[in-house]
């Protein structure tokens, strides 16, 4: 029933999708079993009705309830061209879309999946339940062995003693000990997928509640990641025009996918720049990318450092607080872009919410210093660290752990991937890099650094309640085995308190669904 009724269960999940869909046939909509809908239908989903398949949305507009996924409860706006997940309720309008993924290959299905997966790990202390239930359990047959002899030869009455032995091993019934853990886990997942948080298996969540040092990265993750040009500065004896080197960048660019070089790349699209054709690309993780533009040449583009150029120290405020991208055309440098980027809405709240529960909070960037030290000092953070390359980040969380820190670390791009990895625990915002998803041990739907704090106060949860389970179990028996083995308990007595550690672990494990996460 526990497991039936557990917010985690994928009867739930699974129900999500609809089992009927309207799908366009000859030029007519038809009724049509989920099963027989194929990659590319136009499909359609009304008020009220759910979406069917991960799809785009080919006409119509409205506002779909995704919160199943991402943990978000408002209901985000659908139009033309943009993504609709399967299992999202339409709470408003009505759009026609295209299926591009069915079943197991959606969002949710990769959902069911990682959670059944995560549901049949078993987390570090449950092992240790488990090498105790190895030594309790002849134990306590040798204490019933003992208690029938004992009582046989004082009281002379082998049913006396039978029952007394067999009242032992009724109340040490290990039965509370083997749900104490799975119990816990199952809810615990349960409550952090609702809140859009993946765990990839149980040894992740147990770490997570361990944590007290959390390393972040800047852009996209403090950051909204949807930096604007703020700024162009070209060199006073450069002949390229403004435009042209918007043009030129966003050729190069258009290989690359930092939110830097996508902010770049619009411009160019707004303006109705044409875009030069590139070949040979090639990208220095944490420096920058380079490549061939037709008709201009080699053209490399990204820190200071990499394209060896300094800036005057005469320019506008906004580049001193700006990420700052700079280019070289066969070598010689020629301009630079200032790069501005807001802080998410709830960044504050959430590194407010850290320093609260005792959680140091570092942040490490590849940006120059002084925009880390700003961004950081809006924020309250203490430690800030900037100009780092991904084997720096890497390297500054082995050293944390050196000392004695329970590091998680947050990321989105392929420059954080060593970072994360090295981490004790790592957070990978859904929709970054695919490198960085992979190597990460949890994903976080809501790309937020908020989500991120209840994923680590759910594992703190859901890790005091394995051993409040773990108490309730081992105190039954710590009682009981005395009190049966002098006689006072009976077989009938014996099995309802035996059911009782197991009502009380069920009990307590319950509560862990109406915690408030503060």
């Amino acid at each position: 029933q526990q497991k039936k009724n557990s917010l985690n269960s994928l009867g739930l999940l699974f129900r999500l999708t609809p089992q009927q869909v309207s799908v366009q046939r000859h030029q007519q909509w038809v009724t049509t079993p989920i099963d027989q809908v194929v990659i590319g239908d136009i499909l359609r989903a009304n008020h009220g009705e759910r979406i069917a398949a991960d799809g785009i949305v080919q006409s119509g507009e409205g506002w779909a309830d995704e919160s199943h996924l991402t943990g978000e409860s408002n209901p985000e706006q659908k139009m033309v061209g943009s993504k609709v997940l399967a299992g999202s309720v339409m709470s408003e309008g009505s759009i026609i879309y295209q299926a591009e993924q069915l079943g197991s290959k959606t969002l949710l299905g990769d959902m069911m999946q990682a959670l059944s997966e995560a549901q049949g790990s078993k987390a570090p202390i449950a092992r240790i339940a488990d090498k105790v239930s190895g030594i309790f359990v002849p134990v306590v047959v040798g204490i019933a062995i003992l208690t029938f002899v004992i009582t046989w030869g004082v009281k002379a009455d082998w049913v006396t003693a039978l029952m007394n032995a067999v009242a032992v091993l009724v109340i040490a019934c290990p039965c509370a000990l083997g749900l104490a853990t799975p119990a816990a886990i199952m809810v615990g997942m349960g409550k952090a997928v609702k809140q859009g948080i993946w765990f990839k298996d149980a040894t992740v969540m147990e770490e997570a509640a361990h944590v007290n040092a959390v390393v972040l990265d800047k852009t996209g993750t403090l950051t909204e990641g949807k930096p604007k040009v703020a700024a162009i500065w070209r060199l006073p004896d450069s002949t390229v025009t403004e435009d042209d080197l918007l043009r030129i960048v966003a050729a190069v660019e258009q290989n690359a996918t930092h939110p830097l070089a996508k902010a770049i790349v619009d411009l160019a699209t707004e303006k109705n720049l044409s875009i030069l054709a590139t070949h040979d690309a090639k990208t220095i993780v944490g420096e920058g990318i380079v490549a061939t533009v037709e008709g201009v040449g080699e053209v490399k583009v990204g820190k200071p450092s990499f394209i060896q150029v300094v800036l005057p120290a005469d320019l506008p405020r906004v580049w001193q607080i700006a990420s700052v991208v700079t280019v070289a055309i066969n070598g010689k440098p020629v301009g630079a872009f200032a790069m501005a980027d807001s802080l998410k809405e709830d960044t504050a709240k959430a590194i407010k919410r850290l320093q609260e529960n005792a959680i140091d909070v570092y942040v490490m960037s590849g940006d120059h210093q002084q925009v880390v030290e700003y961004i950081a000092h809006e924020l309250g953070i203490q430690h800030a660290m900037g100009n780092m390359s991904p084997r720096d980040k890497a390297t500054q969380i082995q050293q944390l752990k050196a000392n004695g820190k329970i590091v998680a670390m947050v990321g989105d791009g392929v420059n954080d991937a060593p970072a994360l990895a090295a981490a004790n625990v790592s957070f990978a915002m859904k929709g970054g890099a695919d490198v960085a998803e992979h190597t990460a041990s949890a994903t976080l739907m809501q790309k937020s650094v908020n989500q991120m704090v209840d994923a680590l106060l759910i594992s703190r949860a859901t890790l005091k309640n394995i051993k409040q389970n773990l108490f309730f179990a081992f105190i039954y028996n710590v009682l009981g085995i005395p009190l049966a083995a002098l006689g006072f308990l009976n077989p009938i007595i014996a099995g309802a308190a035996m059911a009782m550690s197991s009502v009380s672990v069920l009990g307590n494990t319950l509560r862990l669904k109406g915690i408030k996460i503060k």
